[in-house]
């Protein structure tokens, strides 16, 4: 029974394979990293392996080979080809497009500097963007396989930008309230600089008293580039 069972997968994998085939020749598939011709040719590989496993069963039976062993092997084709590659092109500078006029890419290109290199890196910041670059790299250089990935999903990578924007808000907000509070500790430990700060603002609006604000601010400005060396 389970050698019957066996010989009848063996026919539904050719089947299977050639359907396969078919489908990858006309419509083409969705593999990141490799043409449709190399995943063609690996198929292809799989029906001579089927007609091989039938002949090692069947011998001159020729009675038992199903219908399917019959049926011509697909040629080998080009490894690099790709189907649809009009198709593809075309979305990919769609999702370039769309990309490029994302507020939360023109966000993190914007910003980038403001993070350190360890931030930068635990938000994944330079693979993010490179999203955009890469893909404006595989337009220039014809590379289907890369422009599918993005002409398929560009979803994924607005995704990825928003997700990235949102973790790069989290980390200036965390440094300008750090910023925040040291200065707030700078303007506690020296008291004559709240009245730095007071005048300064007052003379903004011709409230200063002249007096009092060169008797506090002259050395105030001395002393800081001391405080901030």
């Amino acid at each position: 029974m389970g050698k019957k069972k066996e010989k009848e997968n063996l026919a539904e994998e050719m089947a299977d394979s050639f359907q396969r085939w078919e489908s990858l020749m006309e419509h083409g598939g969705s593999d990141p990293f490799y043409a449709d011709g190399t995943n063609m040719n690996l198929v292809r590989n799989h029906i001579m392996y089927y007609k091989n496993r039938m002949v090692e069963e069947y011998g001159r039976d020729y009675e038992k080979y199903p219908e399917i062993f019959y049926r011509e092997v697909p040629p080998e084709v080009n490894e690099n080809y790709m189907a649809r590659a009009g198709e593809i092109k075309d979305g990919a500078a769609q999702a370039l497009e769309y990309y490029i006029s994302d507020p939360n890419f023109f966000y993190l290109l914007a910003n980038k500097d403001m993070l350190t290199e360890k931030e930068a890196k635990q938000i994944s910041l330079y693979n993010v963007l490179g999203y955009a670059s890469g893909l404006a790299g595989a337009i220039r250089d014809g590379d289907l396989i890369t422009m599918r990935r993005h002409a398929g999903r560009p979803e994924g990578y607005l995704e990825s930008f928003a997700r990235c924007a949102t973790q790069m808000m989290k980390l200036i907000v965390h440094l300008s309230t750090k910023i925040g509070h040291k200065f707030f500790n700078f303007l506690q430990l020296f008291p004559f600089f709240r009245q730095f700060i007071f005048l300064i603002y007052s003379s903004l609006f011709g409230l200063a008293d002249p007096i009092r604000f060169f008797i506090i601010v002259k050395p105030a400005c001395a002393l800081l580039p001391q405080l901030w060396a």
